[in-house]
């Protein structure tokens, strides 16, 4: 490049950066076809056609910058980019593996590849990827990214391995400590994240996020005084946080059922707010007011906030939801909204297929349902909308997909070692389960009415009873994935053969007149319904308490009926797809019934 024609290309740039594309494209046009193999030129080609929403030209333009800068890592990164924000996930993540193999230290490209094959199930892939870049040394971004896919496969030990180096390198960055008190604790180590934290705690006391942390830890062993205490803390830290005023708030409601008291810091903290800064606060007050029963209210809280020009994707999402029964249409108008902001927003797209449902739009919540898809194979949320639209449409892949009568399988455990009879054994699980149910009202944002549930995994219980039961439960689900065999569906699809292991596990005691709504498990692949204690309404003949499956957990237009249903009974562990839609019918009496659930995804 002469230097006039060096000289040039800065004008070019200058113009860009100063927002004035016309005068760069005069510029670009004269110096062109002097200099067609100049990288500088290609780029800002790419950068004028983003401004013009040219994509095509933005792909070409920075394959042709990869293609004459075959050693940078910056054109394949930036096309990744370009193509993930496409829908283009395989096609992003083949720019990103580029751009690693040209320096597979460059950070962004790493990581987005990395997480990337996290994200799509490939924790293989994702620890290749991490080991190589991290040959030539530690570093905590690529140790946490490989300590989550080591996680994914269920490799614990691996798992915390990295995240303790990653706190190494990071010289005990208060986040690096978060994130192993986090795996700490999903390992069952409570104790030991507890000290992690408080550690963290004492690195940044100003942290509103870990006092956070510190809270919901808390939560999980049943110390609500001090949970209470840690959450406002973090309050008293960040007056405004969303998340910790939800945490808040919910405890609160758990143990004591009084909604007022629940939400009096949440309205305080909502006092003179108006706009986008009241609506992250509005919607945890819409999601307070819906699940205790003020339906009206959420929507009187919500949905004019969403109508107004700026509203952002989350509030638009939130109002949808709560209108969607009543004002499909509307829910339908306010999802769409979020999406064209948004299109690889999955929450979105869910949040809009549902609404399509809801209105009778059929074929657009097929194609809503397969964009999500496209974008997570394994959203079971996704796979449950796009199984609903095929057999609204009568379609005979719904079929296969809902087999309720080969994938719903229901089995009464053998009686574990030490016990008597199966009754003995249930009525002492019965009685280790009552310890920790302590709350007094349903939780918030959960598919429960009407009942308790237990907090933390029950899994990672020291009671030897609950032990016990997950000891007896091994060889069924071991028998019902062996009985999957092979296939392409959601279910056969997923590598199956070196078994599970558990995602979520607790306990749940519905009262008289309590049910599940209609739902499915987002963190799953098979998830499962245990009966320990049964009231005589549900032991009789009909289909009280029973079971059921079909019956969506969103509206339709038409309403579609359930079409398959279990009758309870105590020792009975029933095994089905995270994906089904799935609920329980209402039970009358004055006992209440009281079940073990739990979800696993493959190890």
């Amino acid at each position: 490049m002469s230097p006039d024609q060096a000289r040039l290309m800065a004008t070019v740039e200058h113009h860009l950066q100063n927002g004035r594309p016309h005068e760069a494209q005069d510029v670009l046009v004269r110096i062109a076809a002097a200099i067609p193999d100049e990288p500088r030129l290609w780029w800002a080609q790419a950068t004028l056609a983003q401004m013009a929403g040219d994509k095509a030209t933005v792909e070409r333009a920075l394959r042709k910058v990869g293609e004459l800068d075959r050693k940078g890592p910056l054109a394949p990164m930036a096309l990744g980019d370009f193509l993930y924000e496409e829908g283009r996930g395989e096609d992003a993540a083949a720019a990103w593996r580029e751009a690693h193999n040209r320096d597979p230290r460059y950070t962004a490209a790493t990581l987005s590849l990395g997480q990337y094959l996290v994200s799509t199930g490939d924790a293989a892939g994702a620890i290749a990827v991490l080991d190589r870049s991290l040959a030539d040394g530690p570093d905590p971004s690529f140790l946490t990214v490989r300590a989550s896919a080591h996680g994914l496969r269920g490799d614990t030990e691996a798992e915390l391995k990295d995240y303790e180096a990653a706190v190494v390198a990071s010289g005990t960055d208060p986040l690096s400590l978060q994130n192993l008190a986090m795996a700490q604790a999903a390992a069952g180590r409570r104790t030991e994240a507890e000290v992690t934290i408080r550690k963290a705690i004492e690195r940044q006391p100003g942290s509103a996020g870990l006092h956070r942390t510190l809270g919901l830890y808390l939560l999980s062993r049943d110390a609500f005084d001090e949970a209470q205490a840690a959450f406002e803390a973090a309050l008293t830290q960040d007056p405004d946080d969303p998340g910790t005023h939800r945490d808040l708030s919910q405890l609160i409601w758990t143990r004591t059922g009084d909604v007022a008291a629940a939400g009096a810091r949440l309205d305080a903290a909502l006092a003179g707010k108006t706009g986008n800064a009241a609506a992250p606060l509005l919607v945890v007050k819409g999601q307070l007011l819906e699940y205790t029963g003020d339906t009206e209210g959420a929507i009187a809280s919500l949905v004019p906030a969403a109508e107004q020009p700026d509203a952002p994707n989350y509030l638009l999402c939130a109002a949808s939801q709560v209108v969607l029964a009543s004002d499909p249409i509307r829910a339908a108008l306010l999802a769409a909204q979020a999406v064209s902001r948004a299109p690889m927003d999955t929450f979105g797209l869910a949040t809009l297929a549902q609404a399509q449902l809801a209105a009778g739009d059929v074929n657009g919540a097929e194609v809503t349902a397969e964009k999500l898809r496209r974008i997570d194979p394994l959203d079971q949320h996704g796979i449950a909308l796009q199984a609903t639209a095929w057999r609204m449409k009568d379609d005979s892949r719904y079929a296969s997909l809902a087999d309720h009568a080969s994938l719903v399988q229901a089995v009464v455990i053998e009686t574990p070692a030490g016990w008597s009879s199966l009754e003995a054994f249930l009525a002492d699980l019965a009685k280790a389960l009552d310890a920790v149910h302590q709350a007094k009202a349903h939780p918030i944002g959960q598919t429960l009415r009407g009942g308790t549930q237990s907090k933390g995994r029950l899994d990672q219980s020291d009671d030897p009873v609950i032990q016990a039961f997950f000891k007896a439960i091994d060889a069924p689900i071991r028998a019902y994935i062996a009985g999957l065999g092979d296939g392409d569906d959601p279910m056969r699809g997923r590598p199956h053969s070196d078994g599970y292991r558990y995602t979520g596990s607790w306990s749940v005691r519905l009262a008289p007149g309590g049910r599940h709504v209609d739902h499915l498990h987002p963190g799953g692949w098979i998830s499962s319904a245990f009966y320990v204690a049964l009231p005589p309404s549900v032991r009789a003949e009909g289909n009280e308490g029973s079971l059921r499956f079909g019956h969506p957990g969103t509206p339709t237009k038409p309403p579609l009926e359930a079409e398959y249903r279990v009758k309870p009974q105590p020792g009975m562990l029933v095994l089905f797809p995270s994906f089904m839609w799935h609920g329980t019918e209402l039970f009358g009496g004055d006992e209440p019934r009281l079940t073990i659930a739990f979800d696993v995804v493959p190890a």
